[in-house]
């Protein structure tokens, strides 16, 4: 059984937004209807403690003011696209370009920045919102709808989405993991399921090239210290200031598998997530700063948090053999991110 306890936490541009906690007997979910965002998790550790394992800011001003998209959904289009040019068809299609010429995670403001509609549905909420035809140069009225729901300690969410023109779609979530609840994430463990990467040029841009993880500091395929080879003087790494690539799934068939899984050796919370999503991107907090205090009045610092941001591959449109994220008119998108914790 899922109680559901729903709080106003302010209002912008004359809507309202509130926070939906989402409870059982092994978690407890906060979300908003503000860029359909996970605002915190908290779960037990091996001591009986609940703890809260996600980044998150104290009031809605942090997140309306900060460009770190803590817990929010993103789109139309996660992640980098070369030039902000996309191709449909015989159709060549400029999108916003909102980091530098770039094109990045739905642009100038993407779905993270989106008052959602909701309701309350069995163990969860939907929440839905009406991309209009041409936001952010996107095409077609799209329709989105995501839900969020509670199976025993995993949350489930599920994006279903249908547009009146053929389109771009690629949504994840970017939620900031620490399973600790403080400090940083650099002494917690993780495992990618996956023997290829993509590789990025300077600008973080896949240059489509799939490149074996073996014998690089790419290599998650055991469990490995987040820390270990942070600071490499491997390209990629130096690229990104520290981990931000995406792995391929492996054994990618469009079915749910499990991804990455994570743990804590100090409290001994495991985090597990699975997807029906070809890509991975492991991203290690490289960017965060301190303009913003968490929850618990800690600065939100560097390497602090972690994100896994299931997707299709970044740049897709400027590489034949990547999987283009392109729904049809009419079709339905029908895709799932889920976060088992153990």
């Amino acid at each position: 059984m899922v109680d559901i306890l729903i709080n106003k936490l302010g209002v912008i541009e004359n809507k309202d937004i509130y926070s939906f906690i989402l409870q059982n007997s092994l978690i407890e979910v906060e979300l908003t209807n503000y860029g359909a965002s996970v605002l915190s998790i908290m779960v037990t550790d091996k001591t009986g403690k609940m703890t809260d394992v996600v980044l998150g800011y104290k009031n809605l001003e942090d997140y309306i003011k900060s460009d770190k998209l803590l817990g929010a959904t993103v789109g139309r289009c996660a992640n980098r696209i070369e030039g902000g040019i996309v191709k449909i068809g015989s159709k060549t299609i400029q999108l916003s370009q909102n980091d530098g010429n770039n094109h990045i995670h739905g642009g100038f403001s993407g779905l993270n920045k989106k008052v959602w509609n909701f309701k309350q549905i069995e163990n969860g909420i939907e929440f839905s919102y009406l991309s209009p035809d041409g936001e952010e140069g996107y095409p077609g009225n799209l329709q989105i709808k995501i839900t969020y729901t509670l199976d025993n300690s995993a949350l489930k969410i599920n994006y279903k989405a249908q547009s009146d023109k053929d389109t771009i779609f690629n949504p994840t979530n970017h939620t900031y993991f620490n399973l600790d609840g403080k400090g940083d994430i650099l002494e917690q463990y993780l495992r990618i399921n996956s023997d290829f990467y993509t590789e990025n040029d300077e600008n973080s841009l896949p240059n489509g090239k799939i490149c074996s993880v073996k014998n690089t500091p790419m290599d998650f395929r055991d469990f490995k210290k987040i820390g270990v080879d942070i600071e490499s003087d491997f390209e990629q790494i130096k690229f990104g200031k520290g981990f931000d690539n995406n792995w391929v799934v492996k054994d990618y068939d469009g079915k749910l598998k499990s991804v990455a899984k994570a743990y804590s050796p100090q409290n001994g919370i495991k985090l597990e997530i699975l997807t029906d999503l070809p890509g991975v991107q492991f991203y290690s907090g490289n960017y965060l700063d301190t303009e913003f205090e968490s929850r618990n009045n800690i600065k939100i610092d560097k390497r602090c948090g972690f994100c896994l941001e299931c997707q299709y591959f970044p740049n897709a449109f400027k590489h034949d053999h990547f999987l283009k994220p392109i729904l049809k008119a009419g079709e339905i998108f029908d895709k799932n991110i889920i976060y088992k914790f153990n």
